[in-house]
């Protein structure tokens, strides 16, 4: 049986639902204690939805076509909630480890804050996270994941720390650099690259959606080899395709930067990393990111 697993995605907006669960109305507090506080928000929570009624965006849609193609289990790395299959009953929440996001985790934190201590904490206290190394342990069949930089960095310690039989089932889809991927993941890591948005791929779009869109070409390769044997099939599969050519970005000025930020805040949820790409993917805008950081927490301020 093959098992997808993939980063959280945007939240779908439900007008007729309020978020009551979010971590920016918790006090600061130390990680640990920041983690129980916010596990007993989620545990009161009045309102539940399958996860996949919550999540949305291309990324979700891609993952749930793989799975559905694979005949696959579907599961959620939430920063939120922990691991969660993507039909369990969840309230709806508010929660990033997107630093300078209106919800993030680390503004939340007292003292130094990492990615993979937030995820330690999480999934010991959320009273909906399964555990990823159960899961990847006790199944017998492929494990593919689809995660972002930051999730990758998120989970990576749980995933090092596998059994070496069980590290052999998995496969890693990211857009992260080699560079900052942890040396014993490299040999799981799929050979995608930036021909997956050239000219001759099928499955072009946005570097926020690349994971998942990697995973489910993948999954329509049909590959249930040894790694080696996947990662040859997906460097054959891409080896007539071309590079995309690079951007010509073009370069604004503080206030029409501003002005765009506030037309395109809602659209992103306030999360700023997910708005610097959609300036530079989409709306092909040159920003240096200090620069941007810059004028996001100004906005951020305006808008609330």
């Amino acid at each position: 049986m093959v098992t997808l697993v993939m980063t959280s995605c945007t939240n779908r907006k439900r007008k007729a639902v309020p978020c009551d669960q979010r971590i920016s109305s918790l006090a600061p507090a130390p990680l640990d204690d920041l983690a129980v506080a916010w596990a007993h928000q989620l545990t009161n929570a009045s309102e539940r939805f399958p996860a996949n009624a919550i999540y949305g965006g291309r990324a979700f849609r891609e993952a749930s076509m793989a799975a559905r193609l694979a005949e696959a289990r579907l599961l959620v790395v939430s920063a939120g909630l922990g691991l969660v299959e993507a039909a369990a009953e969840v309230p709806p929440y508010a929660c990033t480890v997107s630093v300078g996001a209106a919800d993030s985790v680390a503004a939340r934190v007292t003292g130094a804050f990492r990615v993979e201590d937030w995820w330690g904490a999480l999934r010991e206290a959320s009273p909906f996270s399964r555990s990823l190394t159960d899961l990847i342990v006790k199944e017998d069949g492929p494990v593919l994941i689809a995660l972002s930089e930051t999730y990758l960095s998120m989970v990576a310690q749980e995933l090092c720390s596998l059994p070496t039989s069980a590290l052999a089932r998995v496969r890693l889809f990211t857009r992260t650099p080699r560079a900052h991927v942890a040396p014993a993941l490299l040999p799981f890591l799929m050979p995608y690259d930036d021909r997956l948005d050239g000219p001759d791929s099928p499955v072009r779009g946005t570097r926020s959606d690349f994971a998942a869109r990697a995973l489910h070409h993948f999954v329509r390769l049909g590959n249930a080899g040894s790694v080696v044997d996947d990662g040859a099939a997906v460097g054959c599969a891409l080896s007539g395709w071309r590079m995309p050519a690079r951007p010509m970005r073009i370069r604004r000025d503080d206030e029409e930067l501003l002005g765009l930020m506030r037309r395109h805040w809602g659209e992103v949820g306030g999360r700023s990393s997910q708005l610097l790409r959609l300036f530079r993917d989409d709306l092909g805008i040159a920003c240096e990111q200090s620069r941007f950081a810059m004028l996001a927490r100004r906005v951020r301020s305006e808008l609330g």
